[in-house]
């Protein structure tokens, strides 16, 4: 009789641990579901499942934007940005600024000059001069000098 009593008490204090158990499990799924708000799925692994699914493909995402930013960043070098202009009058007879030098470069100061002479007999000449790293292989006027300087030391907004 008192073995009957003794396993009839642990058998109450086992069914009470169990539903003690069960309860803090749903407590548990309840607080994942509401950590990731989501009432579509009833089963906690679906949910980790889900979620681990939509970060691999964020994952990928990033991975792919981060690529092409690469590329855009190196491409970018090659872009001109760096532009400089100086208008200029090289004969005293003619009145005005109507000549002008414009540079044309990219990051690594690399492009194009384009001079532009105005005359009165032929209306006006043209010249371009590539220039390679801050260089000119040919001889450059005083105008294009500075023209060249001040497009080589003209600042990137953004420095890549």
């Amino acid at each position: 009789m008192v073995l009957e009593i003794v396993l009839l008490c642990l058998s109450l204090i086992a069914i009470g641990m169990a539903a003690y158990s069960w309860s803090r499990v749903r407590f548990l799924q309840n607080k994942i579901k509401g950590v990731f708000q989501s009432d579509k799925i009833d089963n906690v692994d679906e949910l980790l499942e889900s979620y681990s699914k939509k970060f691999q493909t964020i994952d990928n995402k990033l991975d792919k934007t981060f690529t092409e930013l690469q590329y855009h960043s190196i491409v970018l070098n090659y872009t001109l940005h760096k532009v400089a202009i100086k208008r200029f009058n090289p004969f005293a007879d003619m009145g005005g600024d109507t000549s002008f030098t414009t540079a044309l470069l990219n990051n690594e100061n690399s492009g194009i000059l384009i001079t532009y002479i105005a005359t009165r007999e032929q209306g006006g000449r043209s010249y371009a001069k590539p220039i390679e790293k801050g260089r000119s292989n040919q001889q450059l006027s005083e105008e294009e000098a500075e023209v060249l300087a001040l497009a080589i030391n003209t600042p990137l907004t953004n420095k890549l």
